[in-house]
């Protein structure tokens, strides 16, 4: 699966595995778009798959860091983390003086969850999906559809709400 993900190109970047059979273990670069030889950062990952969290380590440089491009990096990891289903959340840390980081994690919808020893712990969750809500208006309007074709329209709406709400529960318990 992978192999046809990769690799991760962004608006500015390139992000490749230095190793596609390894991608949990080995460690990523993160090159300019334009110039795949100017390397501007790297990272890897620890403790991938352990109850769906992993730790997230990178090191780019300064001048890459700004809200903007930082968070452009840091979108794009989890992006691609998050395809993987078993993977639920993605956990990362930096000092708490450097505000681009900070600032870039922020932006890309990583959320602070604590502060320990002079460094911010931050963290992004893979959304859940909402299939019930979704269902259940396709089932109010296939059961106003039945109710019409049967000249009951109390039962008819009433089975379609049942039954979308019941398939929407199912595929958000599924995903």
């Amino acid at each position: 699966m992978a192999d046809k993900l990769l690799p991760v190109v962004t608006r500015h970047f390139m992000i490749q595995p230095q190793n596609v059979d390894k991608l949990w273990e080995d460690e990523w670069s993160v090159t300019l778009k334009d110039d795949a030889d100017k390397k501007v950062g790297s990272f890897h990952f620890e403790d991938a798959g352990l109850d769906g969290e992993l730790n997230l380590f990178m090191d780019i440089e300064p001048e890459y860091q700004k809200p903007g491009l930082g968070a452009e990096i840091y979108s794009a990891i989890a992006e691609f983390v998050f395809r993987f289903p078993e993977l639920k959340v993605v956990r990362t840390s930096c000092r708490h003086e450097n505000d681009d980081l900070v600032h870039s994690l922020e932006k890309a919808g990583y959320v602070r969850r604590k502060n320990e020893n002079g460094s911010d712990f931050y963290s992004i969750r893979k959304q859940k999906t909402a299939w019930a809500g979704l269902y259940m208006i396709i089932g109010l309007i296939a059961g106003f559809i039945i109710g019409i074709v049967m000249s009951n329209l109390w039962v008819g709406t009433l089975s379609g709400v049942i039954m979308g709400t019941l398939i929407g529960i199912w595929l958000d318990k599924k995903s």
